[in-house]
């Protein structure tokens, strides 16, 4: 038997500085595309990536012997699949990554980055003689608006309640756009609070609360928000049954005169036409106070969960109303900048709708209600055009792009099956379409009742072909960052947060098992002590799942776990701490099971690449406080058990802080749980 060697022994000064190595460019991101060919070594590739390592730092330094210069920026890249066999090979030092920085990056000229400087423009920002809506901000005429707004639903309203001041009212809208609105943006930042009505507006608000931590006022905001929105859903729907009485049999041959429906066709009805009548306007104001709701109750406590699957039924009907599975043939430009808003602001919607009906599919394992063969609308523009402050700009931009335009939803997810994607989606359409794929991934399990814990591998192979496609989308997309405080926003950072679980529901079928609808930490601890996730058979595809997961580890281990835990519950999203969840209990599953292969069967029972991701969590553990723990363990049962109770912790540590969601605070508290309980473990082995 192979004597077993020390962690800290085992670990190359080099060998894993494609993790956050500082000698490349600002712009670099860790883990190119061959570390996920299934059919090469880890071993190889990572040895490979730190002779490139060790080359690139002597051109830099000028003592390589045919120095070449340095590469100004490689393109953005996640760990994912590989490129087909056909691919030509690349150079490992032109492509060798690190953690990006916090600073704003430099790019060549782009379609997607036509503004003046960079393509997130903030909120708050005001240029000189440009004329900016602030959505926050609210004159005491509007106040004086809104009062009297609120107050004709006085009977609905719970005694005592009075309208937030002026400054408090907008201190919590601020808490909204600062904070919630860029990770699902369907709102226009030139919209104000007379423009929105307020149903929107209370909504908005009590999240907002929820950002500035005033969680009381939140509830106490979602509850009048509740009862105006109950209000006008019953209104929305009399005045749908009014429209059926005048037919036969509940049908009518057409609306009447002057309502013309958003579920025409552009092509039979021009976009000005298309948002009139009962499922314009007010059919999609209502639609966004609900998919504001529903977002609130989705991530708060169980009392509120309820809540958020009832409103889930009349989100996914609204939806419907609206024209969600109308195809809308190809986009109009020659309109009004208004009217384009108004069109591109209404396909947002249907989409912001359909994403967090699927993270509730992605937290409690319940089906979404929105199916993916129930879109049809194209896939909303990039975020340059969309943010365009001005129709100056926005005409300006929209002649500067080369793709201007939106492409169906339908088409977009055949081009990914096939593996050849035309053009390319913008940094939100890759964010839909991530969502796509993780819907087809829970279908799929769900269909396979004999063999739950497997899928079918022809499907495997097509979803790997997909994935291959969409990494090369959302690479080319300027908005596609892992960094959580990038400038260009959030949405690519999300987008990742999601591949990793699509990675995960291809090899585990953790979905069933993490009891997050419980709202009970204890349920999450007690899913991972009685063994009901199960990791199936050790595979490549598998180190490539777990790959995955030391890699989602690898960003707070980087940007500082103590940082994270303080300051991730404004630029991470729910879906991180979805991920995050999933990721650890892989993780520690998998670890946990290396350490009885040794102790049955010895070193020699792990295959190369196992080791090789042994060594890549060691690495990661040793640059945080919990080294001391693992520095002079061995490559033994006991040591890689340490090793997997210290990871848990790491994680574990990352939720500690304030948190605006209480989901998000359950899932630490679950993950805590399981890492004292390791402890024990390790504790009484020892």
């Amino acid at each position: 038997m192979v004597e077993p060697t020390s962690f800290i022994d085992s670990i190359g000064h080099d060998e894993f500085a494609f993790l956050w190595n500082d000698d490349f460019t600002p712009g670099d991101q860790p883990l190119p595309l061959d570390f996920f060919d299934t059919g090469q070594s880890l071993v190889d590739i990572s040895h490979q990536y730190a002779a490139a390592s060790q080359t690139q730092r002597a051109t830099i330094e000028g003592t390589a012997p045919n120095p070449r210069p340095v590469v100004d920026s490689a393109p953005d890249t996640i760990p994912f699949l590989s490129a087909p066999a056909s691919t030509p090979s690349r150079d490992p030092s032109a492509l060798a990554m690190r953690f990006p920085s916090l600073e704003p990056e430099t790019k060549p000229a782009d379609p997607e980055s036509a503004a003046p400087s960079t393509n997130y423009r903030p909120l708050s920002a005001v240029e000189h003689n440009r004329p900016y809506a602030c959505p926050w901000r609210i004159s005491c005429q509007d106040y004086q608006q809104l009062s009297r707004d609120l107050s004709a639903f006085g009977e609905l309203l719970p005694p005592g309640f009075h309208c937030p001041s002026r400054p408090t009212l907008s201190r919590y809208l601020e808490g909204y756009f600062r904070g919630y609105h860029d990770h699902l943006p369907f709102l226009h930042t030139t919209s104000s609070t007379t423009s929105l009505g307020i149903e929107l507006v209370i909504s908005i608000a009590a999240v907002g609360a929820l950002y500035r931590f005033e969680h009381a006022k939140g509830y106490e905001l979602y509850r009048v928000a509740k009862a105006i929105v109950n209000k006008r859903f019953d209104e929305w729907n009399e005045e749908a049954t009014a429209t059926s009485e005048a037919g036969y049999a509940g049908f009518t041959s057409s609306l009447p005169d002057g309502q013309p429906s958003l579920v025409t066709s552009p092509q039979k009805k021009p976009p000005s036409q298309a948002i009139r009548g009962r499922c314009g306007f007010s059919g999609l104001r209502l639609l966004q106070s609900l998919i504001v709701l529903m977002s609130l109750t989705s991530w708060s406590d169980r009392g509120l969960m309820r809540d958020a699957l009832s409103i889930a039924s009349q989100v996914a009907m609204v939806v419907r109303e609206l024209g969600v599975s109308q195809p809308e043939g190809e986009p109009h430009w020659d309109i009004s900048w208004d009217v384009w808003m108004q069109v591109e602001e209404r396909r947002r919607t249907l989409f912001v709708a359909y994403i967090v009906l699927n993270l509730q599919c992605m937290a409690f394992n319940v089906p979404p209600l929105l199916l993916n063969q129930d879109v049809s609308i194209n896939l909303p523009c990039c975020a340059t055009i969309w943010r365009a402050p001005s129709a100056t700009e926005w005409a300006a931009t929209v002649h500067s792009s080369a793709h201007p335009g939106n492409k169906a939803f339908q088409l977009a997810l055949q081009e990914l099956y096939s593996g050849k994607v035309q053009g390319r989606f913008s940094a939100f359409g890759n964010y839909i379409m991530i969502h796509a794929l993780f819907q087809q991934i829970f279908f799929a399990r769900n269909a396979n009742t004999s063999t739950p814990n497997t899928l079918d591998s022809d499907f495997v192979r097509r979803i790997e072909v997909a994935l291959r496609a969409w990494q090369e989308s959302w690479e080319a997309s300027y908005d596609s960052t892992l960094d959580p405080s990038s400038p260009k926003g959030p949405i690519g950072f999300n987008s990742t947060a999601v591949l990793r679980l699509v990675y995960i529901r291809i090899n585990v079928n953790t979905g069933p098992k993490r009891q997050l609808i419980t709202s009970n930490p204890e349920e999450i601890a007690s899913a991972f002590a009685n063994g009901q996730i199960q990791i199936g058979n050790r595979s490549p595809h598998l180190d490539r799942a777990v790959l995955q997961c030391i890699h989602a580890l690898s960003v707070p281990v980087r940007v500082g776990v103590a940082f994270v835990a303080r300051t991730q519950t404004f630029s991470w999203s729910i879906q991180h701490a979805l991920s995050n969840l999933e990721c650890a209990l892989l993780l520690t599953h998998w670890l946990r099971s290396i350490a009885q292969s040794v102790v049955v069967s010895g070193p020699e029972s792990l295959r190369s690449d196992e080791r090789k991701l042994l060594d890549m969590a060691v690495s990661l553990v040793l640059e945080t406080e919990l080294a001391e723990a693992i520095e002079n363990m061995q490559y033994d049962g006991v040591g890689i058990r340490r090793l997997a109770a210290s990871t848990m912790r790491i994680w574990a540590e990352t939720f500690k802080g304030f948190q605006v969601f209480e989901i998000v605070h359950r899932i630490g508290l679950g993950l805590c749980l399981v890492a004292d309980m390791l402890d024990r473990e390790i504790g009484g082995s020892s």
